[in-house]
């Protein structure tokens, strides 16, 4: 069963003709989504007597929903969405602007509608974050309208839409997304102390940057990330991805950053080189 909110209508003011609604908490069986989605307002969170706003979101259904535009330079067809989420239990549908001109461009516009193994329990406050963090590690967050990531986030159902559900029963883990998210912010709060407490000589490196450059591809370099610790079967691409976005951070310039990932890749059961340009590289934008 997918539990989200679903919007229900009451009464119309006497002016401007608005209708007030409530989102009631929901549920329904995932074989039916399609057409519920095809015919209400509705939300992944849940909120307090109804009332749609952030201060009121009170939790998360277990299902994450992403819009994709495809209003950017880089596009993210609906065939090419469909195959990338073939083997993970989906449901991708068309908006109402799909193939329609809109901001002076005719392009494919869909929501990306991902079940989770149980409802979300990350914090309203992390929400967001959590929210990037997927569709980084998911190889989408360049495609995705980030204005969805905030709590109180609806959407619009499209009765004419296109429906395409993946095949396969593999479920996104919420326990595990949640897990790594938590490691991530860890392992990112980690890495700036270390950087930072480092017996460093002020007058020899004046930045963390310089720091950086000076133990580049060093196993010094390696144990301040914990290579060791977090380059292992079934998160390499998470660690790697994390260790690309704290060089961005630190300052390290794109060929550096290429450099670096590309030399940790190889040190030991890497993926190939395709794989690290084509989904990890090009999230990062380099």
């Amino acid at each position: 069963m997918i539990t989200l909110s679903q919007a229900q209508f009451l009464t119309a003011h006497s002016t401007g003709g608005h209708i007030e609604t409530v989102f009631d908490k929901t549920s329904v069986e995932y074989k039916n989504l399609f057409a519920y989605v095809g015919q209400n307002r509705y939300s992944s969170s849940i909120f307090k007597d109804g009332k749609r706003s952030i201060k009121n979101c009170i939790g998360f259904g277990n299902v994450l929903i992403y819009d994709i535009d495809n209003d950017r330079e880089q596009a993210f067809s609906l065939v090419d969405a469909v195959e990338r989420f073939s083997a993970t239990k989906s449901l991708i549908v068309t908006t109402k602007s799909h193939q329609i001109k809109k901001n002076g461009k005719v392009s494919d516009r869909y929501r990306i509608i991902l079940p989770l193994t149980q409802s979300m329990t990350i914090s309203v406050e992390e929400y967001p974050e959590f929210y990037i963090y997927v569709a980084s590690n998911l190889g989408i967050e360049e495609y995705i309208d980030h204005s969805c990531k905030d709590a109180a986030r609806m959407y619009q159902p499209n009765p004419l839409q296109e429906v395409h559900y993946s095949s396969t029963e593999i479920t996104l883990s919420e326990k595990k997304l949640r897990g790594l998210f938590e490691e991530e912010k860890c392992f990112k709060q980690t890495y700036r102390v270390s950087v930072v407490s480092s017996d460093i000589n002020d007058e020899d490196y004046s930045s963390r940057l310089h720091y950086l450059r000076s133990i580049f591809k060093t196993k010094e370099f390696l144990d301040l990330l914990k290579y060791d610790e977090r380059f292992i079967a079934g998160n390499r691409n998470n660690y790697l991805y994390s260790v690309g976005k704290y060089l961005i951070e630190a300052g390290l310039v794109s060929s550096e950053i290429r450099e670096m990932l590309l030399w940790i890749n190889s040190l030991s059961n890497g993926m190939s080189v395709n794989e690290l340009t084509n989904t990890i590289m090009r999230s990062l934008k380099l």
